[in-house]
Parts: C-alpha cells; structure tokens; sequence
C-alpha cells in the first residue's frame, strides 16, 4: 500500500521511485561537474541534491506547461535538461546559502 508521502510527491510505484533515484544520481554528477568551486557535502549530499532535482526539474515542466506524465525518461532530453537544471539550483542554493549557515 502507498503511502501518503509518495502519493504527494508524485511517486505512483516502486519503479517510479527506482527511476527518479538513478536519473537522479546521474543528475547529480553531472550538476557537480558543471558547478565549480569546493563542495560542502559528500556523496550522500550530492546525491540527495540530485534526486530532489530530478523531482524538481519535473515539477518545472509541469509549471512551465511542458508536457510532463510524472515520469522521467532516460531518451528524453527535455527530462535531462530540466533534471539537471533542478539539480543546478539546489546545489546552488545548497553551496550559497545553507553549507556556509552549517559551518558556522
């Protein structure tokens, strides 16, 4: 049985899941290497960075009124663009605003 916390973020199955995990660690890695500049984070940072920005990357399409079906495809390159953009913001945010707050 699903529970509510899936259901709200859009998550309808275990592959749906599964899915949005690995589309969103590749993300991630890809945002790194985009972004420069030391990062205040490791492994599991980044990788939540890029999974929270595969998730955002969709609901951008979703505003944007690009047509989006709640699922990210691999040969899709708007899911690429728009899952990497996500996770090109939040690891903005996370490097500018929140890591500096952590170490103070």
């Amino acid at each position: 049985m699903m529970t509510t916390g899936f259901i709200l973020l859009g998550i309808t199955g275990v592959w749906s899941f599964l899915v949005y995990l690995v589309f969103g660690l590749i993300c991630a890695g890809i945002a790194k290497a985009i972004m420069p500049g030391q990062d205040p984070g490791g492994f599991w940072v980044t990788a939540l960075i890029g999974i929270v920005g595969a998730y955002l990357g969709a609901y951008m399409r979703t505003i944007l009124g690009i047509g989006h079906d709640g699922e990210v495809s691999f040969f899709s390159p708007l899911d690429w663009i728009f899952s990497i953009l996500g996770s090109l913001i939040l690891l903005f945010i996370w490097k500018k605003l929140i890591a500096p707050m952590l170490n103070k």
